[in-house]
């Protein structure tokens, strides 16, 4: 397919990568992707509405599984009009989400949040699919104790944009496997020091808030006072 060989030339996603930080009008976030979609499935659907550029399915650095969503690089903007013009579009037996894309620019709005008061008995599948109801995952982070190696009662959810972060906080409290868990916003760790620091009372309330580390370093509860 002609469509398709220009990406040959270059390694897949550098050419979206290029631009993240930029408005590019030919590209476009793919969510709600099957499992089993490759990056040579999605570039073939896509390809009936334009020549595409580039594309890539994001997965799981750890298992290499796909998370469910990509992005595609159109040479044309034209084709990303074409495509949201089809009111549905099916791939692999499941309906997918396109969307333009947005750059990354400026301060980024909120996409991660904290789930305290989880059962350690919750599965990752379970966790997955309770919380890829509200928009796509970019990464789950179950911390462990470092002493015993068992899970601890919290965990981090990252999304690929902020709207699910914003769905989930309209109720403080969800029903997650056996029990009532809390949704707040999770932030970095020298952004939750700088809070405690310019708070003063708050740094020395003794009883500190869930924090964990994942690939994207050591994350806090936006809400210190939280006891896991």
């Amino acid at each position: 397919m002609s469509e398709v060989e220009p990406m040959d030339q270059y390694s897949e996603g550098s050419k979206i990568n290029a631009s993240k930080n930029l408005q590019d009008e030919g590209k476009m976030f793919i969510g709600g992707l099957s499992w089993d979609t490759s990056k040579k499935d999605l570039t073939e659907y896509l390809s009936r509405f334009g020549e595409v550029l580039d594309c890539t399915i994001k997965t799981d650095p750890v298992t290499g599984r796909s998370r469910g969503f990509g992005f595609v690089l159109f040479k044309d903007a034209m084709s990303v009009d074409r495509v949201l013009e089809l009111k549905e579009h099916k791939l692999d037996g499941k309906l997918i989400d396109p969307k333009r894309a947005k750059a990354l620019k400026g301060k980024e709005p909120p996409k991660k949040v904290f789930v305290g008061g989880l059962s350690p008995d919750t599965t990752e599948e379970q966790i997955r699919e309770y919380f890829g109801g509200f928009g796509d995952i970019e990464s789950i982070e179950l911390p462990t104790d470092p002493k015993t190696n068992e899970r601890r009662g919290f965990c981090f959810i990252s999304y690929v944009y902020e709207e699910p972060v914003k769905k989930l906080l309209e109720s403080r409290y969800h029903q997650i496997g056996s029990g009532k868990c809390e949704i707040k916003v999770a932030q970095p760790k020298e952004l939750y020091r700088q809070q405690q620091q310019q708070g003063g009372r708050g740094a020395s309330n003794g009883r500190g808030g869930g924090r964990g580390r994942g690939r994207g370093g050591t994350w806090y509860s936006i809400d210190p006072r939280l006891p896991y």
